[in-house]
């Protein structure tokens, strides 16, 4: 059985992140590229998930400056 593939669109729904955050994320090297379809589009799995969730909920949210 092939492993099920992830657009980008529907990773950003399971993420909960916006397609700029995801895409500077990659820019900035926070999370590892992903494979890539024959038209460049990138093609998302289970463990790619995974880490991209891993590092959003590493991330510290600012502090309210009072």
């Amino acid at each position: 059985m092939k492993n099920k593939s992830y657009s980008t669109k529907e990773v950003l729904k399971q993420v909960g992140v916006s397609r700029n955050t995801l895409f500077l994320w990659f820019k900035h090297q926070k999370i590892p590229e992903v494979q890539r379809n024959r038209n460049g589009h990138r093609i998302f799995t289970k463990p790619d998930i995974r880490s991209i969730l891993d590092y959003k909920n590493k991330l510290i949210p600012p502090k309210d400056v009072a």
